[in-house]
């Protein structure tokens, strides 16, 4: 115990020594704001950031995720309107349209005729039946595969 009673008074000691020091030997004040001399006007410098993005090490995050064929019509927004069956599928053709609830201004109302292999926007018809048409979708790399009914009066489709 009285060990650590010296080690104590040797410490505050050493504190009272090194306090006492001549304050001459302490770093000079900072200088104050009023003895600065301040420029009469100041000189603003509007500098333009320009982003560049190199092809080989990622995409450009402002580009768009779709383009080309890729940006027609989603599958979300099309029905089947009709189907017009050969039994060579070559020859079959199917109607595809917009949802009357997606749009309602004529000049968007477009027909779409297409055969088997054909790709619209997210969607790719992969084979044509009577009343039904199987299509691929393809979003974000996956592909899923779909079946669009036809739909007649009475049935819950076109009136």
């Amino acid at each position: 115990m009285r060990n650590l009673d010296s080690r104590h008074l040797l410490l505050g000691c050493t504190f009272l020594i090194i306090s006492a020091l001549p304050v001459g030997a302490q770093d000079p004040p900072p200088d104050t704001v009023e003895a600065r001399a301040l420029p009469d006007s100041v000189t603003l410098v509007f500098e333009r950031e320009v982003f560049l993005y190199p092809q080989y090490q990622r995409r450009d995050p402002f580009a768009p995720l779709i383009s080309g064929a890729e940006a027609g019509p989603r599958y979300e927004g099309l029905q089947l309107l009709g189907v017009i069956y050969s039994t060579s599928p070559e020859k079959s053709v199917v109607l595809f349209g917009p949802r009357p609830e997606q749009t309602s201004d004529p000049a968007v109302m477009r027909t779409y005729r297409m055969r088997r292999g054909d790709k619209l926007g997210n969607i790719r018809i992969l084979q044509i039946q009577e009343t039904r048409v199987v299509v691929e979708i393809e979003e974000f790399g996956m592909r899923e595969q779909r079946i669009m009914q036809l739909q007649r009066p009475g049935q819950g489709g076109l009136s």
